[in-house]
C-alpha cells in the first residue's frame, strides 16, 4: 500500500504544473554495496620521549605517540549505497531543466542513516544544454571527480585510495561538508561540497572542464574576541579525452578553512587577531588509459599545501607533502584481477619566526590487492586484501574511517562484499511508436478524437529529445556520494 502511493508523489515531482507526464522523465536508481572484512592495527609508535630533537614531527605531540593498536575485528560497511531520484524535462529544443536527489542508504544498518539529512549525496537542480551544464546543490568537487574512475569498483571502498586528497593526521579520506565544519573535514581535498554552484562545458575536440565555488554562508562579524572570516572553497577541472587515453589537471583552493589548524600547526582551530586567514589549496594531475588486451593504467600525483597567516613565533604557518598513486587492471571476460600501490611523502613544514621544523617519519604507503567477478552488468562480487602503512609519526587511514589512530599504526584486512546496481525510469522514457498512430488512427467522432490528440505527449520526432536526455554519461556512475556508485554514472552528467 505504501509503495503504491509513494510512485504517483514521484511522478510530480519531475513535472511543472504546465507538462504533461509524456514530455518528462522520472527515475529511481540506487546500489547496494555491503562488504564484510577482518581488520586491525599493529605497530603503533610508542617513545614517552619521542620529540622532534630525538626523531619525531613537529606537528604531532609527545602525548600522540601512546602506541595504541586495535584488536582484529570483523565488521561490515555500506560503502557508498545510495537510493536516488532523477528527472528531466525539455525546455526547449536546446534547454532541458533537471534535477536529482541521492540519499545515502546504510544496507548495515549502522545509524547515521537515519540522522543523515535528505540529498546527502550528489544532489541539485538545473539546466543543461548545447552550451554545458549549470546546476545549483550539493555535489562532488571538481578536484574528486576524476579520482572516482581509478579504483577497481563502482563506488568507493575500504580498499580504494585514501592516500591522496589528504594529508594524513586522522583527516577523513572522504567527505561531505557545506561549508567550514571547524573540525578534521576542513583539511580534506576529497569530498562533496554543499551550499555549491558548478558548471561543466560541453566537450570539444576532447576537451572540457568544469568549474565549482561553495558560498562563504558561515561568513562570521567581526567580534571584540576574534576576527570576521570568510570561508570559501573553490575547485576547477580540465580533461583531455582522446580514444582510451583521460588526463585530468585539477586545482582547489579553501579559503579561511584554517586547514592547518587540524594537522597540529596551531594552537586553535578558530582564526584569532594573530591568524587571521588562512589558505590551503591542491593540486593534482589523474591519467588512465585502457589497452585492447583489457589491461587499465591509472596514476595520480598530487600536492597538498597548508598556509595561514601566523603572527605567533614558534607555531607552524605552513605545511607541504606530495603523493603518488597507482592502479592497475586486468579484465578476462566477467573476471578481473587488480592491485593499487601508493605513497605519500613526509612533506616540509615551517614555523614563524624561522625555528626548526620537522616531519620525521610522515610518509605513508598502501597497497591492495583483488578480484572482482562480475556475473551481469549489475552485479560484483569480490574479494580483497589491502594495507596501510605509516611511519612512525603518520596517521594515514582507510574508508571508512576508524579514528582515532595512533602514529606509526599498520593497518591489516581483507573482505568479501556484493554490489547490486539499478537504473530504472517509472515516469517518461521512450513511448510505443504505436501509441500516437492509434489516437489518430481511431475512428471516433473529432469531439472524442481531440482529447486524446491532446493527451498524446508529442509526435515521436519531438519525444526523442525527452527519452535521450534520460540516460546521461555512464562515466559517472559514482554519482553517489562520497564515491563512485554504479548508479553515478546517469546521475553524473546532471
Amino acid at each position: 500500500m505504501k509503495c503504491s502511493a509513494v510512485f504517483p508523489i514521484l511522478a510530480g515531482l519531475a513535472l511543472p504544473l504546465t507538462a504533461s507526464a509524456e514530455e518528462g522523465t522520472l527515475s529511481i536508481y540506487g546500489t547496494l554495496h555491503p562488504f564484510i572484512d577482518n581488520y586491525r592495527t599493529t605497530g603503533a609508535t610508542r617513545y614517552q620521549s619521542l620529540s622532534p630533537d630525538t626523531g619525531g614531527a613537529s606537528l604531532v605531540a609527545e602525548t600522540d605517540y601512546n602506541g595504541e593498536n586495535l584488536p582484529a575485528r570483523f565488521r561490515m560497511t555500506s560503502g557508498t549505497s545510495n537510493l536516488g531520484f532523477k528527472g528531466e524535462l525539455p525546455l526547449s529544443d536546446q534547454f532541458r531543466a533537471f534535477f536529482q536527489v541521492e540519499n545515502m542508504v546504510n544496507i548495515d544498518g549502522d545509524s547515521p542513516v537515519l540522522t543523515s539529512p535528505w540529498a546527502n549525496r550528489n544532489s541539485a537542480v538545473g539546466l543543461k544544454s548545447d552550451y554545458g551544464t549549470l546546476f545549483f546543490g550539493n555535489w562532488d568537487t571538481p578536484y574528486k571527480h576524476p579520482t572516482l574512475f581509478v579504483g577497481p569498483l563502482r563506488g568507493l571502498n575500504p580498499f580504494d585510495n585514501t592516500l591522496t586528497g589528504n594529508p594524513g593526521f586522522n583527516v577523513p579520506g572522504t567527505t561531505t561538508q557545506n561549508g567550514r565544519y571547524t573540525g578534521r573535514p576542513d583539511a580534506a581535498f576529497n569530498r562533496r561540497q554543499g551550499n555549491s554552484v558548478q558548471y561543466w562545458t560541453p566537450t570539444w575536440h576532447g576537451l572540457s572542464a568544469r568549474g565549482a565555488i561553495s558560498m562563504n554562508e558561515s561568513r562570521t562579524r567581526k567580534t571584540d574576541m576574534e576576527p570576521s572570516v570568510s570561508p570559501v572553497l573553490w575547485s576547477a577541472l580540465a580533461t583531455y579525452e582522446l580514444g582510451s587515453l583521460s588526463v585530468h589537471y585539477a586545482y582547489e583552493q579553501h579559503l579561511d578553512y584554517f586547514g592547518l589548524a587540524w594537522l597540529g600547526g596551531a594552537t586553535s582551530p578558530a582564526a584569532s587577531f594573530t591568524n587571521r586567514h588562512s589558505n590551503d589549496d591542491g593540486h593534482e594531475i589523474i591519467a588512465w588509459y585502457e589497452l585492447p588486451t583489457g589491461t587499465r593504467l591509472a596514476a595520480i600525483v598530487e600536492r597538498l599545501t597548508y598556509r595561514t597567516d601566523e603572527e605567533t613565533d614558534g607555531l607552524v604557518e605552513r605545511y607541504q607533502r606530495d603523493a603518488v598513486y597507482g592502479a592497475l587492471q586486468q579484465h578476462v571476460g566477467a573476471h578481473c584481477l587488480w592491485g593499487s600501490f601508493g605513497f605519500a611523502g613526509a612533506g616540509s613544514c615551517k614555523r614563524r619566526g624561522g625555528a626548526p621544523c620537522t616531519t620525521n617519519g610522515l610518509e605513508g604507503r598502501v597497497w591492495s590487492v583483488g578480484y572482482t567477478y562480475s556475473p551481469a552488468k549489475t552485479v560484483d562480487i569480490f574479494v580483497a586484501w589491502y594495507q596501510m602503512e605509516n611511519n612512525r609519526s603518520a596517521t594515514y587511514g582507510f574508508y571508512p574511517p576508524v579514528v582515532p589512530l595512533s602514529p606509526g599504526v599498520k593497518t591489516i584486512a581483507y573482505g568479501l562484499g556484493i554490489l547490486y546496481t539499478f537504473d530504472f525510469t517509472v515516469v517518461g522514457g521512450s513511448k510505443p511508436p504505436a501509441e500516437a498512430p492509434a489516437a489518430t488512427a481511431a475512428p471516433e467522432p473529432p469531439a472524442a478524437e481531440a482529447p486524446a490528440a491532446t493527451a498524446a505527449p508529442e509526435p515521436p520526432a519531438a519525444e526523442a529529445p525527452a527519452a535521450t536526455a534520460a540516460p546521461e554519461p555512464p562515466a559517472e556512475a559514482p554519482a553517489a556520494s562520497e564515491e563512485p556508485a554504479a548508479s553515478e554514472a546517469p546521475a553524473e552528467q546532471p
